[in-house]
């Protein structure tokens, strides 16, 4: 295995940070004290959120007493949409790495708006894995860490084999800081040519636990105090037509239907991804697509 290893400045920097978001197959993981996504960014990242098995890992840091200093709002909501990611925190993160299936940096650059714009930054990019004709991942970091680490110490960054390397260390680091939210896709077997090759559709999120929600929506949906930090949400199983929860609610249905544009849950006859989040999915019913709610909408409706 050939492994390149490259010095990269400001544009060129912006560039490459775009490049590993783009070209990640099966997943990502973005290390960041602060995270404010500009638009390239999240260009980038939201030609991964229709991708039910690709998985994302965000880490962010500094900030406890107000961790949305740290992350800005709208981030926090894109980052949330997608059905399978991790989203961590560590107040004593400063580093900042970002790795795909065959590259990582190590770099000064925040995922932040301003640091892309306006400070002098500067990376390492290194390519540690190739792939075959079919796009799959020959060398990937999990063989990396357990076959290959030497091989990366020794050539680009000059360790011996009793010292720590950047991917192992990192990917630790990861899954030593604690979990704040974590979202896994409710997939459905496809049906024709795409279901025999073992295809599969998303059909919606299930959020494991979520304690990113800012205090006053949660206090909102649940008066009782929790027992830990975390709040843990299931996504119901039970999903009704709009036609049917109001009916429920004593609501008109297009009454029903404003409620959920307002909310940003859906936009005409579609769901956006805030409403992918919810568990929203789409339904057929006698050849007619239908936007289908989790049980759960009927609680948050009664309280507004």
């Amino acid at each position: 295995m050939t492994i390149d290893g490259e010095f990269l400045f400001d544009n060129q920097l912006i560039a490459a940070v775009e490049n590993i978001i783009r070209t990640s197959k099966n997943e990502l993981l973005l290390i960041s004290p602060f995270l404010d996504l500009d638009k390239r960014i999240e260009d980038a990242l939201r030609e991964k959120i229709g991708k039910p098995d690709f998985r994302l890992r965000v880490l962010f840091g500094k900030n406890e007493n107000n961790i949305y200093k740290s992350i800005k709002k709208d981030s926090l909501e894109f980052l949330k949409s997608f059905p399978n990611v991790e989203i961590r925190y560590n107040e004593r993160l400063h580093a900042k790495f970002f790795q795909n299936d065959t590259h990582f940096m190590l770099t000064s650059l925040n995922l932040y708006d301003y640091s892309l714009a306006n400070n002098i930054e500067s990376g390492f990019l290194v390519h540690y894995a190739s792939t075959g004709i079919l796009g799959k991942v020959i060398d990937g970091a999990d063989s990396l860490i357990s076959q290959g680490v030497s091989t990366v110490k020794n050539n680009v960054f000059g360790l011996n084999n009793n010292e720590t390397d950047p991917l192992e260390k990192f990917n630790k680091i990861f899954e030593g800081s604690e979990l704040k939210f974590k979202s896994e896709p409710i997939l459905k077997e496809s049906k024709g040519l795409s279901g025999l090759i073992g295809s599969k559709k998303l059909e919606g999120i299930k959020i494991v636990i979520d304690d990113l929600t800012p205090v006053e929506k949660k206090n909102k949906q649940n008066p009782k105090p929790s027992k830990t930090n975390s709040r843990v949400r299931t996504m119901d199983s039970r999903i009704y037509s709009a036609s049917k929860i109001s009916k429920i609610l004593g609501l008109k249905q297009a009454e029903f239907i404003d409620l959920m544009e307002n909310d940003g849950l859906i936009n005409g006859d579609e769901i956006t991804d805030k409403g992918l989040a919810k568990g929203l999915c789409m339904k057929n019913y006698m050849g007619r697509d239908y936007i289908a709610y989790p049980e759960h909408i009927m609680e948050e409706v009664k309280v507004k």
